[in-house]
């Protein structure tokens, strides 16, 4: 697909956006050209992606099919020599001061802001960092009988996931999984580590920084795909499952699919792509082509791949005639936001949206033109809004427009206006704790004059509490009238 606007070209490939004028690419061909004679004068070597590197062979496939031609292609690649002393000609050091160079020269870490600088051999104060964690994949054993090479397994020298971090953010990430924390007990502004909810259950964590997240969830799309044949360990098992596909735990896909869209391919993962590359012999193809992951574990996996952001199927949106936009209850004079999140595939045309109706209640608060190419490889998110003006239930459509679309698609509005003073409704007289042989309580409502219909522990009650009906616990009970909902808990003693 092509598509002008004065000089630039823009066109996708795979579902990779790239943006440059025609004086630009001549530029960079030629800046190329001039880096490259740098890098063989001063022995660096920052390689490009090869034409023919990624196969014809990922073409119209998906899912675990198009998994199983990359991990074939990325799963083959050179062992580099793990430490600060060279062994053939390269160590893990060796590749980090060209891999992990900052443009002033100082070390790139992506666990602190502290400022490292490259020396001879190790830098002093960092560690070697396995983004996914060594014992995930139980590497523990070291043998030196090799020297360079202690360890067992390809994933422990793999340069696309390990990298340099300051010794106390190492230290205290552990091997915890990633997760968004919800109670820290270590914070350097840059990592952070604490409590959160890992399906199900409460356990530490790992959360990078934001602008660091999707480095981070490109890396372990990498790992489970080179590497999905191995036998997981330790708390792998939280995030990794053992099988070919989809090899994310639910909460694993779910959190990484999230990071990824949020934080999209920087420059300095381009350059550190390039950069392994050199040395290693592999690519991360997630940061070659992002919308891989769609197509293996996103929104996409219904659809096939395609180099030339092309498919024999027709063109489609994640949206619906007759969907629903609901913004709640919301005090009249105040406004809601809310985000539609459009993704398509196969577009060729634009597409155009308009409040229908809404009394003016409605509006739309981001662009009103959604371009073909971001709505098939990121996605777009829809900015709507809603104030309203005078109480009761409101309704309007938005309506979705393209040439792509037989008809245009009408997607409902709707929310509640509640007056500004909304009176404080509260169970009354009851108490938080009860015997068995307590009487019963009349259940009632404060600050309202609506009849409520109750409920205990999910049953419908007659409008009384009885102690003596219940056995030892909590219990929880709920009212509903014709405006408001409440619930409130007690427990029964013995």
């Amino acid at each position: 697909m092509l598509a002008f606007a004065g000089t630039r070209i823009r066109y996708a490939v795979g579902g990779l956006q790239v943006l440059e004028s025609k004086k630009q690419k001549r530029m960079n061909k030629r800046k190329i050209v001039w880096l490259a004679a740098l890098c063989c004068v001063v022995g660096t070597l920052r390689a490009e992606m090869p034409r023919d590197y990624y196969p014809s062979t990922m073409e119209g496939k998906n899912q675990r099919e198009l998994k199983t031609v990359l991990h074939e292609l990325v799963k083959n690649h050179r062992r580099i020599a793990y430490g600060s002393r060279n062994y053939d000609n390269c160590c893990t050091w060796t590749v980090f001061k060209t891999s992990d160079r900052r443009p002033d020269g100082t070390v790139w870490d992506m666990y602190s802001d502290e400022t490292f600088r490259f020396s001879g051999g190790a830098t002093s104060g960092m560690n070697i960092e396995h983004s996914v964690p060594k014992s995930w994949w139980g590497d523990s054993n070291y043998d030196d009988t090799t020297p360079g090479y202690p360890y067992t397994y390809d994933a422990t020298y793999d340069l696309h996931h390990l990298v340099p971090s300051e010794a106390k953010a190492n230290s205290a990430k552990s091997n915890y999984p990633l997760g968004e924390v919800t109670s820290a007990t270590f914070d350097n502004g840059v990592s952070k580590v604490g409590t959160a909810y890992v399906s199900g259950r409460s356990t530490n964590v790992f959360e990078p920084a934001d602008e660091y997240k999707g480095d981070f969830a490109r890396m372990y799309f990498y790992f489970v795909t080179c590497y999905q044949d191995y036998t997981w360990a330790s708390l792998a098992p939280l995030m990794f499952e053992r099988n070919a596909y989809p090899t994310l735990t639910t909460y694993g896909k779910s959190l990484l699919l999230r990071w990824h869209r949020n934080d999209p391919v920087s420059q300095k993962e381009k350059d550190r792509n390039n950069a392994v590359y050199s040395f290693q012999n592999n690519r991360n193809p997630y940061i070659d082509y992002p919308n891989l992951v769609e197509y293996i574990w996103g929104d996409s996996i219904d659809y096939a791949f395609s180099f030339s952001g092309n498919s024999s199927l027709a063109s489609s949106l994640n949206i619906k005639d007759g969907d629903v936009v609901d913004f709640g209850s919301v005090p009249s004079g105040d406004m809601q936001n809310r985000t539609l999140y459009i993704k398509g595939a196969n577009l060729s045309s634009d597409i155009r949206v308009s409040i229908k109706t809404g009394n003016a209640m409605f509006a739309i608060t981001s662009g009103r033109t959604l371009y073909a190419d971001e709505l098939n490889t990121t996605g777009v998110d829809l900015g709507l809004s809603y104030s309203p003006r005078s109480e009761g239930q409101h309704e309007g459509i938005l309506l979705v427009e393209s040439d792509d679309l037989e008809t245009p698609l009408e997607i409902k509005l709707k929310g509640l206006c509640m007056a500004s003073e909304i009176p404080w409704v509260l169970i009354d007289g009851l108490k938080a704790t009860y015997r068995k042989t307590d009487a019963r309580v009349a259940l009632r409502l404060s600050g309202t004059t609506e009849s409520a219909v109750w409920t205990i522990d999910g049953r419908s009650v007659s409008g009384y509490f009885d102690p003596a009906s219940f056995d030892v616990g909590i219990h929880t009970i709920r009212f509903k009238t014709a405006t408001y909902t409440g619930l409130m808990r007690v427990e029964i003693v013995k």
